[in-house]
C-alpha cells in the first residue's frame, strides 16, 4: 500500500515538473514579447581564428590537441594578449550589431551582455580542456 503511495507521489510530482518545463520553454521561445531572457550565443569561426593567429587550421588543431589555448598560440606566434582580445571583442561587436539590427535584444540585454563581455573572452582564450593539469 504504502509503495503504490509513493509511486503516485512520485508520478505526480515528475509530471509537475515536466509541465513547469514545458511552460518555461515556451515562454523562452517567446523571448521578448514575454520580457523573457534573451541567450546570446556567437558560432566561432575556427578558420578565420588560426588566420588569425597566423597558422593554418591544421597547425590550430594540434596546438589544440597539445593543450595550447588561443592565447597560448598567441604568444607563440607575436601576437599580444591585448590584440587578441581586440580581435574577439571585435567579433562580439560586429555580431552584437546585427541582433540589434535585427530587433532581438533590447538596450537592456546589450548593455548586459557588453558588461560580461570582457570576462567571457578572458575565459574563452585560455581555455582548453586538453591542457595538462600538473
Amino acid at each position: 500500500m504504502l509503495k503504490s503511495v509513493f509511486k503516485g507521489v512520485l508520478l505526480f510530482f515528475t509530471i509537475a515538473l515536466s509541465c513547469s518545463i514545458v511552460v518555461n520553454a515556451e515562454k523562452q521561445e517567446q523571448g521578448e514579447k514575454d520580457n523573457g531572457t534573451v541567450v546570446y550565443h556567437i558560432k566561432y569561426d575556427y578558420d578565420a581564428i588560426s588566420n588569425f593567429l597566423g597558422m593554418s587550421r591544421d597547425e590550430y588543431e594540434q596546438h589544440w590537441k597539445e593543450g595550447l589555448s588561443i592565447a597560448d598560440m598567441g604568444k607563440t606566434q607575436g601576437i599580444s594578449r591585448r590584440d587578441i582580445e581586440g580581435y574577439f571583442v571585435s567579433l562580439h561587436y560586429r555580431e552584437l550589431q546585427k541582433w540589434r539590427t535585427k530587433g532581438v535584444l533590447l538596450e537592456k540585454h546589450y548593455f548586459d551582455i557588453v558588461y560580461r563581455l570582457a570576462v567571457e573572452v578572458e575565459d574563452f582564450i585560455d581555455r582548453n580542456p586538453n591542457r595538462k593539469i600538473n
